[in-house]
Parts: C-alpha cells; structure tokens; sequence
C-alpha cells in the first residue's frame, strides 16, 4: 500500500500529526519538569494527576509523579506525612517500572523513593529497604551508565550501608544473610564519578562528607568550598549549601 502514490497520500499527513503530538508531549513534560525545577511541586502534582487519569500507564507520567511526591514527603512536617508520600512514591515508580521495564528514570525513581523511606522507618524496614534499592539502582546503571543522579544514589546506598549500626548489621545477618559490600571507599567513587558527569551541589556536599568519614579532612573542605561556589539551580540547592555551611563550620 505504502509503495504506491495513492498510499503516501495518507502516510505523510499521518506522520505529521504523529510529530506534531509528540512534540506536544515534549513540550508538556518540559513545562512539568520547570515545574519541578523551580519548586512548583503541588503545580506540578495536579497536572500529572490529570495527565494521568487521561493515560494511566505512561512511565514518564508516573516516575515524574514519584519525583514530585519524593519533595512534597520532604517538606511534609510529620513522619507519618512523609511515611505515606514515600510509599506513593514507591508505588508510583513500581509502576512505572509495570509499564516500560527498560525506562532508566523509573528505576532511579524507585531506589529514591525507597531510600527516603528507609531514612523514617524502623531499622528492620530500613535494612528490607535497603535490599531494594541496590536492585533498582544496579537495574537503572545497567541501563543507561550515564546517569550522574543514579551514581550518586549508589554512592549513598555505599554510604548507608556502611555505616550502619551494630543493631543494624545484626539484624542484615540475621534476617537477610547479608547485604552486597558496600564501603565508605566505594561511596567516594561514586560521588566522584557522578561528579564526572555532571557537577551538582549535592554531590560535592556527600563526597565531602564521606572524605570527612575517610580522615581527608582537606579533602573534605575542598568539595564543601566547591558546593558553596556553585550557584544553586535545583529545588533543594539552598539546603544542600547549608548542609555544606554547617559542616564546614564544624570542622574548620
């Protein structure tokens, strides 16, 4: 049908409108995500419900949903608030993972959710949670290694993990046999590698964290200087600079 005249007749201008919606939807995420970068969260909750009651099962509606329920939990003034945003959180990148099993974001998404939750839940939740999001990370790597957000989720699963309490690393043995190593060393390398990839203010402010838990106390200065010197672009910039400023403080 296609090889004939009378067939492209009808494929071109189909193809032009099949662009044409796809630039729409370009241009709509793209408006979502300013949202999002300029702090808009409940602005931009509202148009990704709607734009999900129309579509129900897009990814890219649902990881971007998980973002945003991630910074409303944040901001939320009870654990109990938090506790019930990070499982829609969860639940949204879960199912965005359902709908397109290949989609990087999603499986960044869901090991963010899942730590937030680990962070306001009892220590056998946080070490259940902690199981999780090594999975979801390795997946969102495995997927794309480009991704300096998904580096830097690693790098504080390696943080975490290796930190834990002895109640903690007893309960891991106990009930779970272990978790995959993880070491403070480990942590660094990601942060840096993210880094590579893109510098942000929040890998600068965890790579001197954990180079301050290493002993590199000059290295650690180094990279809280480096989070004050950037300008903050990013909803939670101003607090990560002030996370970076009350370290810094303490350790000078």
């Amino acid at each position: 049908m296609f090889g004939s005249k009378t067939g492209l007749v009808y494929l071109v201008p189909l193809l032009l409108v099949v662009a044409a919606g796809q630039a729409q939807n370009g241009a709509w995420l793209a408006h979502v995500d300013s949202l999002w970068q300029r702090g808009a969260f409940e602005e931009a909750l509202a148009l990704l419900n709607n734009g999900l009651q129309h579509n129900p099962g897009a990814a890219d509606l649902l990881w971007r949903r998980s973002r945003v329920r991630v910074e409303l939990g944040m901001r939320a003034p009870e654990k109990g608030q938090q506790r019930a945003l990070y499982r829609q959180a969860l639940a949204d990148a879960q199912a965005a993972i359902a709908a397109d099993s290949l989609n990087s974001r999603a499986y960044v998404a869901a090991a963010i959710a899942a730590g937030r939750l680990a962070l306001v839940s009892s220590p056998r939740d946080k070490v259940a949670y902690a199981r999780q999001i090594r999975g979801y990370i390795d997946r969102a790597l495995a997927l794309n290694p480009n991704d300096d957000i998904a580096y830097h989720v690693r790098g504080r699963w390696h943080y975490e993990v290796a930190t834990l309490s002895f109640f903690e690393r007893t309960l891991v043995r106990v009930i779970y046999g272990g978790l995959p190593d993880a070491s403070l060393e480990a942590a660094a390398a990601d942060f840096r590698r993210a880094l590579a990839l893109r510098e942000r203010i929040v890998h600068h402010l965890e790579l001197g964290r954990t180079l301050l838990r290493l002993g590199d106390r000059e290295g650690a200065i180094r990279e809280l200087e480096q989070a004050l010197a950037l300008p903050p672009v990013e909803p939670n910039d101003s607090t990560y600079q002030e996370d970076a400023r009350r370290l810094l403080a303490r350790i000078r």
